[in-house]
């Protein structure tokens, strides 16, 4: 008697188990359609589909996939009215959003493809800014200051009756100034080690009379910098 009850026990046990694991198996098979569903590419759409879809994920701050629908607008609409636009929002929106890189990316390919004599200014002014901004993050990086200094110095010679003109003269004081500071900083890593003709080099590239003329206060330098002798 004993043994049949231990038999129907274990009988029972293997029906619950048995029915675990199907609800258990149903439910990942739901899952998985769910997520197949969500993650279903969209495409085909037409212009004003792709443009709506931008605009709301930019308010909503999904640039990831406001860039994703933009992808989709020029590859499907090439000679859209709305790409412009959605090419400069995306570039606000990135500026808006510290990534800087993006943002120039975004003006650059617009001042390329749409530029003209009305909004070249405004387009390279914006580009500028997003220099400006990047300016905290890359401002021990060469080619980084090099290069925005020489966009300024463009912006200055290709338009010279801008009205951005007066903030582009501030910014070249700005990026000067960064200049002499990274240029003095690596004077005195090579002080440091003795090697004096790659100290004088550096040295040579400082403006002195800039720097007597506004006498600007040094950047806080992060300690890990400070480690690497900066």
């Amino acid at each position: 008697m004993q043994n049949i009850t231990t038999v129907t026990h274990k009988i029972r046990f293997a029906f619950f188990l048995k029915h675990i694991l199907f609800v258990a198996h149903t439910c990942c098979i739901l899952a998985y359609l769910g997520c197949s569903k969500n993650k279903e590419v969209i495409y085909n759409q037409p212009a004003t589909f792709w443009y709506e879809g931008i605009f709301k994920n930019i308010r909503l701050g999904n640039l990831e996939t406001a860039d994703s629908y933009f992808s989709s607008l020029q590859s499907e609409h090439l000679n859209s009215p709305l790409l412009p636009e959605s090419m400069l929002a995306l570039g606000q929106a990135h500026l808006n959003n510290e990534e800087y890189i993006l943002s120039d990316f975004y003006f650059k390919e617009y001042l390329k493809r749409y530029g003209n004599s009305s909004n070249a200014d405004y387009i390279s002014y914006l580009r500028l800014k997003s220099h400006l901004y990047a300016f905290k993050n890359s401002s021990k990086d060469q080619r980084f200051m090099s290069d925005s200094i020489a966009l300024i110095q463009e912006f200055i010679q290709k338009y010279p009756n801008s009205r951005y003109l007066p903030f582009v003269y501030e910014m070249e004081v700005k990026f000067a100034l960064g200049q002499n500071e990274l240029n003095t900083a690596i004077a005195r890593v090579y002080a440091k080690n003795n090697k004096k003709e790659a100290e004088q080099i550096y040295n040579e590239r400082i403006d002195s009379d800039l720097q007597i003329a506004t006498n600007p206060k040094p950047s806080k330098v992060p300690w890990y910098m400070l480690l690497l002798n900066w």
